[in-house]
């Protein structure tokens, strides 16, 4: 515990230290000006567009696992998505492991099996990827409509688009030799049984190949269900693209907020590229997501790297304060949530 302490700190004070390299960088006094000057009832409607986007998330999420609307079980998939943003913006790596938090807590409902919500959760982590692939790529065009030239974004996104074929190519694979995968995954549980023990008391490892083969196969049923079901999948496919439009507005607004125009493609293109810095394990995606929003802009916008640096302030600050208040306030409710009310 001592050493994953350390280790978190140790992240933090690397994300405040590069935060701080950013501001000095470009001066501190022309931001702080800035920031000073902003307009609050335009910025106002910075929280209210990341709101929105929490709100497509937790409801793209509540259709990609197929439960019904007003139900028990939609309103813990849409509080587990919300409290996932804690895990995401302040947790190692916790953008990887947001979705396998959403499926844990899921799964916690004692009508939901493992299999299932890990299905539904893959679902939903697919179609954003595409939809990111999508929106960005419209950015892109708009980007390169406008006259500017674009660098290497396409070729960007082109990879990114070949990398979401080999993601679905490796699902047709798993699919076709569910067997053979179903052993190697019983080993491999096998193996790991000893660390896994002692971090998760009461951890089961599907020593089993059956037992792993009738979990593909759930999670495979569960997944041709979502595709199958067209109305649901229009709906998931819909709040992913509503979810990613959502977190341009806090960065549209905070440049309108310091009487600022700003180019909407190039808003699209950054805030997409944005979502690839967050692989790197800091607190918020403090430094990476602010150097690629930042680089992107500054490529394809005009603007001083004054207006840009207070402009990421205030983007990031709205993002941030709705993530942790609506993350913070539903992970403090999740446990009565996952607990309550089985027979819906």
């Amino acid at each position: 515990m001592d050493f994953d302490r350390r280790r978190v700190a140790f992240r933090v004070a690397v994300a405040v230290a590069i935060a701080a390299v950013l501001v000095f960088g470009v001066g501190w006094g022309r931001v702080v000006r800035n920031l000073r000057d902003a307009d609050l009832a335009v910025y106002a409607l910075a929280p209210v567009g990341a709101a929105l986007a929490l709100l497509a998330g937790g409801e793209g999420t509540r259709a990609a696992l197929g439960f019904p609307v007003w139900s028990v079980r939609g309103a813990l998939a849409r509080r587990a998505f919300y409290a996932a943003a804690i895990v995401r913006n302040f947790l190692p790596a916790g953008n990887v492991g947001g979705g396998g938090f959403v499926a844990y807590a899921v799964s916690r409902h004692g009508d939901v099996s493992v299999s299932e919500a890990v299905a539904g959760v893959t679902g939903w982590e697919f179609v954003m990827m595409v939809a990111s692939a999508v929106v960005g790529g419209v950015g892109v065009l708009g980007v390169a409509a406008a006259g500017r030239d674009p660098g290497g974004l396409f070729e960007l996104f082109a990879a990114f688009a070949v990398l979401l074929g080999a993601v679905a190519a490796v699902g047709v694979v798993v699919e076709a030799y569910r067997t053979p995968v179903a052993v190697l995954v019983a080993r491999v549980a096998s193996a790991v049984d000893p660390a896994l023990s002692r971090v998760a008391p009461g951890y089961d490892a599907p020593f089993d190949p059956e037992r792993v083969r009738e979990g593909l196969d759930e999670f495979f049923a569960a997944l041709r269900r979502l595709a199958a079901d067209r109305r649901r999948f229009a709906v998931v496919l819909a709040a992913a693209h509503a979810a990613w439009l959502c977190w341009t507005v806090p960065l549209v607004v905070s440049f309108l907020a310091l009487d600022v125009a700003v180019s909407a493609p190039a808003v699209l293109v950054a805030v997409t590229v944005s979502g690839f810095a967050r692989a790197v394990p800091l607190p918020a995606g403090v430094g990476p997501v602010d150097v690629a929003l930042g680089g992107v802009l500054a490529a394809l916008t005009p603007h001083s790297l004054g207006e840009l640096a207070s402009a990421l302030v205030l983007y990031r600050s709205s993002m941030v304060l709705v993530q942790v208040m609506a993350g913070g306030l539903s992970l403090w409710t999740l446990d009565v949530a996952a607990t309550d009310g089985f027979a819906d």
